[in-house]
């Protein structure tokens, strides 16, 4: 049965897998937690199971976000609506499966394959119910489909005639059926007939009044059981694949709906917070484009420690984005902030921001500073490079880069001679980066070639050495920021006095 809560039904969506480390660098298994605790409910490892499914898929295709955008507003709108649907799709999921082994009988088989069956369809009797209680709510167009999915297919003389096939399978009647021979002898061509309802003896078997012969310890030499089983085994297959099919539809629902319910979560805890959220323009690829207002760190909003201050952005038009300033200014946090976003908006999320317009990308990577190679087989360096070389082989033109601090485990020299080709390298083929670095040289040489398609930002400092947190336009700065350390560590020293002059 078809489900289309993600996408529009039949179209082929483009995603690209982001990987664990990403999620990582970006500080994103807060957000994952978050989603998953709800405050009424508990919390819910389903939903960190989907979103850590969706959330990594960034989807490519502006009208599949928006899409999800309508679905998110119906599930925001009617949470309980949706905390229905999803009740009955997890208890379909939790139905009692039994594991048949290549021993079994295949009426054995066939008697653990049809009780699931039947619990299963009692679930798609409530969920055609909860469907159609619930179909005026619901707005979106992922929503309706699923309605008129569900009433179209699981109607009631649908349902009845799927229960009076179930009730034959306990073959009150006997099992009446037709097969030839094959190859070798062999039963060949099975085919199942309706049984036929008959007396037997003038005993009526459906009001009890029947009596059993003596089984024959030795039933499988028996011709007719020979003949039998074959039928049974391929009634049995048909059974289990039935009951699969139903149960896997309704794991796709429950974790769909899982990673809808987690987005409903983080925007109360959000809006509880004071955080500003909204649903971000998406744009096809192309032309670069980054514009937001108030964005913030997801991570760091969600921690809880202090207000965090928002960031405003206009990038448009921009492929390069180069971030410098002094320590603990802000710009791993802004760069963090940049990306969390990005994955968000291209999973169809709200984003901490109170607007956020991008293009979408065919992928978005993270190069941070490496930590120390543990084995001792390498240096920070080498695996600096080794990083670089295996998201270079895996970019598409219109992929995301996300660089801090990266090649500052060899000198800047080094360092400057490494990154300067490779940007360029990067750029030219299409690739946007947000670069956070520790090289203002190679800033400042930037800054004087005035590329068109450059942005620097500058982490901001008072006078007094004060970090506002605020990024803003500007050229580097060159030399380093020694002085404020100075001041933070002997402010306030008493200062030697002058020896006075021998007499």
């Amino acid at each position: 049965m078809r489900l289309a809560l993600l996408q529009p039904p039949g179209v082929t969506v483009r995603t690209v897998t982001t990987e664990q480390r990403t999620l990582a660098d970006l500080g994103l298994d807060a957000l994952c937690t978050a989603m998953a605790h709800d405050d009424e409910y508990g919390e819910d490892p389903a939903v960190t199971e989907a979103v850590r499914a969706i959330l990594p898929a960034s989807v490519a295709d502006p009208e599949v976000i928006r899409y999800r955008h309508a679905v998110l507003a119906d599930c925001c709108a009617h949470p309980s609506s949706v905390r229905e649907l999803y009740r009955i799709a997890t208890e379909a999921t939790r139905v009692k499966r039994w594991q048949v082994g290549p021993r079994h009988r295949p009426n054995g088989k066939l008697l653990l394959a049809l009780e699931p069956l039947r619990e299963l369809l009692g679930c798609l009797r409530e969920l055609r119910t909860a469907c159609a209680h619930h179909a005026p709510s619901f707005e979106s167009a992922g929503f309706a489909d699923l309605v008129a999915t569900v009433a179209a297919e699981l109607d009631e003389p649908y349902l009845v005639s799927v229960e009076q096939q179930l009730a034959a399978l306990d073959f009150e009647h006997g099992l009446h059926f037709t097969a030839g021979l094959g190859p070798g002898n062999k039963i060949a061509g099975i085919r199942l007939h309706a049984p036929i309802r008959r007396r037997r003896f003038g005993l009526d078997r459906r009001t009890g009044r029947t009596f059993e012969a003596i089984d024959d310890p030795e039933t499988e030499s028996n011709p007719v059981v020979q003949l039998q089983n074959p039928a049974l085994q391929i009634i049995a297959d048909v059974v289990s694949d039935a009951a699969d099919h139903v149960q896997h539809f309704f794991a796709q629902l429950r974790t769909q709906l899982a990673f809808y319910l987690g987005c409903v979560t983080l925007h109360r805890r959000l809006t509880r917070d004071r955080v500003p959220v909204c649903l971000p323009t998406v744009h096809p690829p192309g032309a670069p484009r980054l514009r937001s207002t108030g964005l913030r760190d997801i991570g760091l909003c969600l921690a809880g420690v202090r207000p965090v201050v928002g960031n405003d952005l206009d990038a448009d038009g921009r492929s390069l984005i180069i971030v410098t300033g002094a320590n603990n200014g802000g710009k791993s946090t802004f760069l963090r902030a940049v990306g969390a976003a990005q994955l968000m908006a291209h999973a169809g999320m709200f984003v901490a921001a109170e607007s956020f317009d991008t293009d979408v990308h065919g992928g978005i990577f993270t190069h941070f500073a490496a930590d120390e190679d543990r084995t001792m087989s390498h240096g920070k360096l080498v695996e600096e490079l080794a990083r670089m070389s295996d998201l270079v082989d895996r970019m598409n033109p219109d992929s995301l880069l996300l660089c801090n601090e990266s090649f500052a485990s060899t000198d800047a020299r080094d360092a400057e001679q490494i990154a300067e080709p490779l940007l360029s390298a990067l750029l030219d083929t299409g690739v946007s980066i947000v670069f956070v670095t520790h090289l203002t040289e190679f800033a400042c040489r930037r800054a004087a070639s005035a590329h068109l398609a450059d942005l620097f930002l500058r982490a901001e400092r008072l006078p007094d050495g004060t970090r506002t947190f605020h990024l803003i336009p500007g050229s580097p700065e060159s030399g380093s920021h020694a002085d404020d350390i100075f001041r933070k560590i002997f402010a306030g020293t008493p200062q030697p006095q002058p020896i006075p002059p021998d007499e």
